[in-house]
């Protein structure tokens, strides 16, 4: 390890004048995560960057410039069921669990050898950090030790408690959070819930989640000159660009500050050539293919038996054939239209003009290719951002969602034939790609535009805007209603104290009269 951050220093060296120097910190084990950044830093290597990788997953072939630092490849094991929780799902309680499991990932991952080295590595310059926030706030603090601009990467859409830093407009009415499964035509108990959910985020974090990356930052990143660190709120707040990966036509339309650009789909591009046996049995299915995955983070070994049997039994039922992801080694006597494989190249079978449906758990980049490709989806939405994302697609026409915490064998079979058999979710698929497609840059170069105008303009920071600054009570502009209110408290002790003085003196001068 000594000697590849050695190396890793020498070569930044030699090439410092070249070009600029980039380090990307993505310790965590999400290969869904990492598969879609990597594209982005092999172009900014192939672009001349020198471009620092500390990552579990390494390069094949990658461009000279281009330098990994092995993580200690461990894997992050859920230590829960996410079929058994997603039967008691509940939207509201979503940020405290998050608060709870995500900062003892965290903490794993900085407990990692390879992570400290670097952590605590002298003589290593970089222009710029580079770093996944998927509930890693405490990543922030390599700017200010390599005193170099931030920009954070986030896998999906930014909650309330991410988009407070920037102050990019987060309104409850109609920006829904990705993790209540719902969609921008929101009922007033939905729009309720889904406005309390964001005052969770951004007032009870405070409280209950940003101590514990604080503490984690004190713990874990301990360098050569930490005690001259601002607060870690200070710093989010400094963070150059955020790129997230979202675009209209895969989630919902909403603002967005100058530094938040939307890059959905950096990974994809035209199907490659499938492999031989692959190819031979998409070409020769008269009646179409199905294609079958939940992608890389969830299970099926891990499904109760009974609704894994209802997935066997219907699509063994179907003229289609079916590609099956299914990661065991249990032996199971499948129908004869069902193909099981451990690993299929999944972008590549829904670019076959033969695949017809795509029976996914609805994750951010399944979505993406599926929209990129035109493919209608049958989504089986377990947890997190699977729920949102297939009821976007099910509004537009192009999907049918079925909440995992309400599946039957009734409503999966009613749903499998009515996507088979009703071409318009074919149409309206086609249309969303073509929207997806019909961009002035692609998602990838438009990233690598905007990291090379914050390297370009040192930092950026006239992107951001002056709300940035502002206080909460100052931004909700809760001092001007609360100066409104006390006018008007004055204004009606003014009237009253008036109003009984001129009354005193009508009924004085009415007596008198008398």
């Amino acid at each position: 390890m000594n000697s590849i951050i050695l190396i890793t220093g020498i070569l930044i060296s030699v090439n410092s004048g070249l070009s600029s120097n980039i380090l990307a910190f993505l310790p965590s084990k999400a290969r869904s995560h990492y598969g879609a950044f990597e594209p982005l830093l092999k172009e900014l290597a192939v672009k001349g960057h020198n471009v620092t990788v500390l990552s579990p997953f390494s390069m094949k072939n990658p461009p000279s410039s281009y330098h990994h630092i092995q993580v200690e490849d461990e894997d992050l094991a859920m230590s829960f069921n996410p079929f058994s929780v997603a039967k008691h799902f509940k939207p509201i309680l979503v940020p405290f669990r998050s608060w709870f499991m995500w900062p003892k990932f965290t903490e794993t991952i900085l407990n990692k050898p390879s992570v400290q080295k670097l952590i605590h590595s002298e003589g290593l310059h970089f222009d710029l950090v580079l770093f996944e926030n998927f509930y890693h706030e405490c990543f922030v603090t390599l700017g200010h030790k390599f005193n170099a601009s931030v920009v954070q990467l986030f896998p999906s859409i930014p909650n309330a408690g991410v988009a407070q830093w920037h102050r990019n407009p987060y309104d409850g009415s109609y920006i829904p959070d990705i993790n209540t499964g719902f969609c921008d035509n929101m009922s007033f108990i939905e729009r309720l819930t889904n406005t309390v959910l964001s005052f969770i985020h951004i007032a009870l974090s405070s409280f209950f989640y940003f101590p514990k990356q604080r503490d984690l930052m004190d713990k874990y990143f301990n360098y050569t000159g930490w005690e001259t660190r601002p607060s870690m709120e200070s710093m989010l707040k400094n963070i150059s660009l955020t790129l997230i990966n979202t675009h209209f036509s895969v989630g919902t339309p909403r603002p967005l500050v100058p530094s938040y650009i939307d890059v959905a789909g950096m990974h994809l591009k035209p199907a490659s050539t499938l492999p031989e046996d692959l190819l031979d049995i998409m070409n020769n299915a008269p009646e179409g293919v199905v294609f079958f995955s939940f992608g890389s983070i969830l299970k099926l070994t891990q499904l109760p038996k009974n609704e894994f049997d209802i997935f066997i039994r219907q699509l063994g039922k179907i003229k289609q054939k079916v590609l099956f992801k299914w990661e065991s080694d249990t032996k199971i006597d499948f129908p004869p239209n069902i193909i099981v494989r451990k690993w299929f190249p999944q972008a590549d079978i829904l670019g076959h003009p033969n695949c017809v449906l795509f029976i996914t758990h609805g994750g951010i980049h399944s979505t993406e290719e599926a929209i990129y490709f035109g493919v209608p989806m049958l989504a089986i939405s377990v947890f997190g951002d699977q729920l949102h994302n297939s009821l976007v697609m099910q509004n537009r026409g192009a999907a049918i969602r079925i909440k995992y915490s309400e599946f039957t064998e009734n409503e999966f079979q009613i749903a499998l034939y009515k996507m088979l058999n009703d071409k318009s979710f074919k149409t309206k698929a086609a249309e969303l790609s073509l929207t997806f497609h019909d961009q002035p840059l692609k998602s990838l170069n438009k990233a690598i535009y905007w990291i090379e105008y914050v390297i370009h303009h040192n930092g950026a920071h006239h992107l951001k805007t002056a709300a940035g600054e502002l206080t909460w009570y100052e931004f909700l502009l809760i001092d001007g209603l609360f100066l409104v209110v006390i006018m008007r408290i004055i204004i009606t002790i003014i009237l009253w104290y008036v109003g009984k003085k001129l009354w005193r003196r009508f009924c004085c001068l009415k007596s008198k009269q008398i």
